[in-house]
């Protein structure tokens, strides 16, 4: 793989993230509905909101040494 094609890769993932992240309540929203998934639901998003800033932290630091 390419420096270029990395670099394109790790930059179509973190806007993948992005859009996630931005979303994420919504997707949630049907699972709060049922009062015995609501906290649940609630720790699953908070679980998968970390995960995927970490991972688009990760990509970052990445793209930056990459682009040096």
């Amino acid at each position: 793989m390419r420096l270029n094609d990395a670099i394109q890769k790790l930059e179509t993932s973190n806007d993948g993230i992005t859009l996630i992240l931005q979303n994420i309540d919504d997707n949630f929203e049907e699972i709060r509905t049922n009062p015995r998934l609501q906290e649940l639901a609630d720790d699953l998003e908070h679980i998968l909101h970390s995960y995927l800033k970490a991972w688009k932290a990760t990509n970052t630091e990445i793209l930056e040494f990459l682009k040096k």
